[in-house]
């Protein structure tokens, strides 16, 4: 399915199941069919609702640069338009980005937020990575296949899931290169650290124990800048939904029934 945005672009999306609404929102470079392991686990208890950002899978791609607000506002407008909130904001990576946007932007949209793979600030050398992988990814998506599959997966991953691995690397390769960059450049400016230490709405932090991408001292920080933010961790790298659904599910359970 697909919404017209006030913006004009058309975002493309998912719905699976009824029930109390969770949306689910992907990293980077890839799509909404990154939660389809999360998505089979919990389609008969809840109402799904799985988006592709602006610019990723069949999502309209904008002329011009963007910002995680902006990619928050999108799945704002969709969720006021669909969603039936308040919902379980759920994000990974850059996803977890824009849970974090929605919460602080529109909290009354929001029943709860978890919030998985991901710091919520970044400093000097942070922003100048970020930078870095924008540069490279305006040479083309094989430039940056490399070093993003050996983030985003340990070599007992590559060994244990290749079929995971070739799907990320398929996403990456039919990535547009210039979306990536202007990705990369949202994510630069990731500071919500302030204004999350104000939400009022339970959250939870989810960390991978082996996520190379955002270590697990960066997550137990974030919890505790949180108010009423609970953690837990997976035996995951960094796309621990990917890696581990029925995990990632189970810990969803877990939260949804303790936030009712």
């Amino acid at each position: 399915m697909r919404l017209k945005l006030s913006n004009g672009l058309s975002l493309a999306y998912r719905t699976r199941g009824a029930g109390r609404t969770v949306v689910l929102m992907h990293p980077v470079g890839v799509r909404g069919a990154f939660w389809d392991g999360v998505v089979r686990e919990l389609e008969g208890e809840c109402r799904l609702i799985v988006p592709d950002a602006r610019g990723h899978g069949d999502s309209d791609a904008p002329p011009t640069p963007f910002d995680l607000d902006d990619l928050a506002g999108d799945v704002i407008e969709l969720l006021r338009a669909v969603g039936q909130p308040p919902a379980l904001i759920v994000g990974c990576s850059m996803g977890g980005m824009m849970a974090q946007a929605i919460a602080c932007n529109a909290p009354d949209l929001a029943r709860g937020i978890v919030i998985a793979n991901t710091a919520h600030r970044r400093d000097d050398q942070g922003r100048a990575t970020m930078e870095q992988r924008a540069a490279q990814a305006e040479k083309g998506m094989p430039i940056v296949l490399p070093t993003t599959l050996s983030r985003w997966f340990d070599a007992q991953a590559m060994v244990a899931k290749p079929e995971l691995v070739a799907r990320a690397r398929e996403w990456l390769l039919e990535a547009d290169p210039i979306i990536h960059a202007w990705s990369w450049r949202a994510i630069r400016g990731l500071s919500y650290t302030d204004r999350l230490q104000a939400l009022t709405v339970p959250a939870l932090a989810i960390a991978g124990l082996r996520d190379q991408s955002t270590p697990v001292a960066a997550m137990q920080a974030m919890a505790r800048d949180i108010p009423n933010c609970a953690y837990r961790e997976i035996d995951s790298g960094h796309l621990a939904p990917m890696e581990e659904p029925v995990r990632f599910a189970a810990l969803l359970r877990e939260f949804m029934a303790k936030i009712g």
